[in-house]
């Protein structure tokens, strides 16, 4: 049972990042950790050549984002192209300002994929004047804060939806979905015709601390296995093939955006 074996940690219990780099003995290594990360494709946005855009925020933080969906990706993507466009055409108003200058940046962005364990780990080393996170879709942070009674989700984090008990058929493995809805779908495919149990949200970066906490004897940690969202690792073959020999995403680039 889920709650019973570790008590998954609560969205709101989640610790700092920062404290994931711990040395010792763990139940799982950090590269068993990585490797079941890895399963779960997220999505950049980042140029042609693979440097990805980073957007600074209202704290003047420069911040790039891995999403955990690929309609999020493009949904923001979309946001961005259309807000640009619409303050250049404010900005030719301007009898002053040069049409050369006019260019929207966004529009030659692409989307690619890399693996949750590489933009975890960039998530967790982000130093001062380049921030990584891993962004959840609109979607799944309303039905985590629907579930937990909360107003709002602290930044960074990222909601996971289980339910006691329910385990995979065929591996016996505890699920941990990244949506509620994919969740309820699978228990209901496997076990037709029941209820509905309860579902319960825990938080990424704190379920990854568990599992490489030191001195951890709770064994079921070893079951879990992240699952990624519907259609993932088709759209992540898309973007593959869309970047064709162009790297995914280039490390010591980027493009920063307003």
């Amino acid at each position: 049972m889920v709650a019973s074996m570790f008590a998954l940690p609560r969205v709101g219990e989640a610790r700092d990042k920062e404290s994931l780099h711990q040395n010792g003995s763990s139940l799982l290594s950090a590269s068993e950790v990585s490797e079941r990360l890895r399963s779960v494709p997220t999505f950049a946005i980042v140029d042609p050549k693979g440097a990805p855009f980073m957007v600074v925020g209202y704290d003047a933080k420069v911040t790039g984002y891995f999403f955990t969906d690929y309609d999020e990706a493009k949904r923001i993507l979309d946001t961005a192209l259309k807000s640009a466009d619409k303050a250049i055409a404010e900005a030719k108003k301007d009898p002053d300002q040069s049409s050369a200058e006019l260019v929207n940046p966004w529009i030659k962005a692409r989307i690619s994929s890399v693996p949750l364990d590489f933009a975890v780990a960039l998530s967790t080393k982000s130093k001062r004047g380049a921030y990584f996170q891993v962004a959840p879709s609109e979607k799944n942070i309303e039905a985590a804060l629907e579930l937990t009674g909360k107003d709002d989700l602290a930044e960074g984090k990222v909601p996971l939806f289980y339910m006691e008990d329910f385990k995979l058929d065929q591996t016996r493995q505890t699920p941990l979905y990244f949506s509620r809805k994919q969740l309820e779908d699978a228990y209901l495919k496997q076990s037709p015709g029941q209820q509905l149990p309860d579902t319960k949200v825990t938080e990424l970066f704190s379920v990854i601390l568990e599992m490489v906490k030191p001195g951890g004897t709770d064994e079921e940690l070893q079951t879990l296995v992240f699952v990624p969202p519907t259609d993932s690792k088709r759209r992540a073959k898309e973007c593959e093939k869309l970047g064709g020999t162009e790297a995914p995403f280039l490390l010591g680039e980027r493009i920063v955006v307003l």
